[in-house]
């Protein structure tokens, strides 16, 4: 795998050279930059299989040499300070990242992820486009990417209904009453989404209240969706969602 490293700060080059040169046999860095203007440069003039990219630089941001780079023919792996505003930016769209200060076993995931992607599975404009809008929109308005077995979608959370669950699968319902299936957990979703929209009524549900018709209390307690839907309510959940869905439309 050849590497290059785009990071602002000279130690934390050196340090992600030193991780990879002592742990990484079939790793080789073959150029770093220390801005937007000379990654740029550096990308548009030599192939390389991965970089691994600091997304504040001196001169702009990561995401600005994305934008301008004639082709994104390799891996982006992004490299970030912990911040929870930006993970969940890259976990909604589902983009490999590492934090500072960065340490074996989160190169060690992101690598092992490369090496089954190489040559097949670029980061696209359009995935770009909708990173960069969840950065700067409001929960609400953020797009969800969803790998299903075939395809990618892109989907507003807005417009999902429900999350169900079975097993390690989960199927996505929408408004426009088209379904999507994916192979992540709903406790992905869960952790994920805004706690202002979705509550979790039962082990296998995940629901956004949004989109909630009715509250029965009969059967142990269900909720009857837009969809006409009946999505069953765990009993030690039921009098927290009922506290929840009053404050909410109130």
């Amino acid at each position: 795998m050849n590497i290059i490293i785009i990071d602002d700060e000279t130690p934390a080059r050196n340090n992600l050279k030193q991780i990879i040169k002592d742990n990484f046999k079939d790793a080789n860095v073959i150029g770093e930059a220390d801005s937007v203007k000379t990654g740029l440069e550096l990308l548009n003039q030599t192939k390389t299989d991965i970089v691994l990219l600091d997304i504040n630089l001196s001169d702009g941001s990561g995401f600005n040499i994305l934008e301008q780079v004639k082709n994104i023919n390799f891996q982006v792996i992004f490299v970030t300070a912990y911040n929870d505003y930006a993970i969940k930016a890259f976990k909604f769209n589902a983009l490999d990242y590492v934090l500072k200060p960065i340490e074996l076993s989160q190169l060690t995931r992101v690598f092992d992820k490369a090496r089954e992607l190489l040559n097949d599975d670029f980061i696209t404009k359009e995935e770009l486009n909708i990173v960069l809008d969840n950065y700067s929109k409001k929960d609400e308005d953020k797009k969800l990417v969803i790998q299903e077995f075939n395809k990618v979608s892109f989907v507003a959370i807005k417009k999902i209904i429900k999350f169900i669950s079975d097993g390690s699968y989960t199927t996505i319902y929408l408004n426009d009453n088209t379904k999507l299936t994916c192979s992540k957990t709903i406790k992905v979703y869960q952790e994920l989404l805004p706690e202002s929209m979705f509550y979790r009524v039962h082990n296998s549900s995940l629901i956004n209240m949004n989109y909630v018709s009715e509250f029965n209390k009969e059967d142990g307690g269900y909720v009857v969706m837009s969809d006409g839907s009946h999505v069953q309510i765990s009993r030690r959940r039921k009098n927290e969602f009922f506290r929840i869905l009053t404050e909410k439309f109130s």
